[in-house]
């Protein structure tokens, strides 16, 4: 699997890190994972309203609404909403409440796509034409995209659009052998920022589900 950032994406200051995962088995919960969400959750309670002003999602949004998208919210702002409004971060699976974890602690877009279903041997991120296939996570039928959106592909579809949502076919469930992984970063953030949250997701999903991971050298290309 390979990972191709397109230069127009690179010029908007959009980078990534990706690792393939193989052999975590999957599950709805785990105790020691609920209870180090807890913790997680009670360190940054106190932070959440400074949080939510982080130059990080902003830019994220700033990123979102130069593409005309004003109805979507960076992934790590609407986790700390949840955390203010709630008190917990949602439960999934073992795989996405690993990365929501992360993605809370950084403020960085994560995503998990399962390998079965993504086409061709590489996931690139571009720039949209307006033409793309693409079914988000909970609808059975196909959405026009806008051109000028920037979006994580395969070979013939949207797997995730603008980091705010991903596509149907590619959630990752109890059947899922292997995914990746990817963090999404932008003008606000390193690379070596990227590459730690990286690391710290594919550990902790080890860690949490087993199995073993690979981090996926990023070419930019078309």
């Amino acid at each position: 699997m390979r990972l191709l950032v397109s230069p127009a994406v690179a010029e908007m200051g959009i980078d990534v890190c990706m690792a393939l995962v193989r052999g975590a088995g999957v599950s709805n919960k785990s105790n020691p994972l609920e209870k180090r969400k807890k913790a997680i959750v009670a360190e940054l309670q106190p932070q959440v309203e400074a949080l939510l002003d982080h130059p990080i999602l902003g830019e994220y949004r700033r990123l979102q609404l130069d593409a005309g998208l004003v109805d979507g919210l960076p992934p790590a702002r609407h986790l700390l909403s949840l955390i203010q409004r709630n008190g917990r971060l949602p439960n999934i699976n073992t795989v996405v409440d690993c990365y929501n974890l992360v993605s809370a602690q950084t403020l960085l877009s994560i995503g998990a796509h399962d390998t079965a279903h993504i086409n061709g041997e590489a996931v690139r991120f571009v720039v949209t034409d307006g033409s793309e296939k693409y079914t988000p996570l909970g609808e059975s039928a196909p959405i026009q995209v806008s051109p000028g959106e920037y979006a994580a592909m395969d070979a013939d579809k949207i797997l995730c659009r603008m980091d705010v949502k991903q596509c149907a076919e590619t959630r990752i469930t109890k059947e899922t052998a292997a995914f990746i992984v990817y963090v999404q970063g932008n003008r606000e953030t390193e690379y070596g920022y990227l590459y730690k949250a990286l690391k710290d997701v594919c550990d902790l999903i080890t860690e949490t589900c087993g199995g073993s991971y690979e981090v996926i050298a990023r070419e930019v290309g078309s």
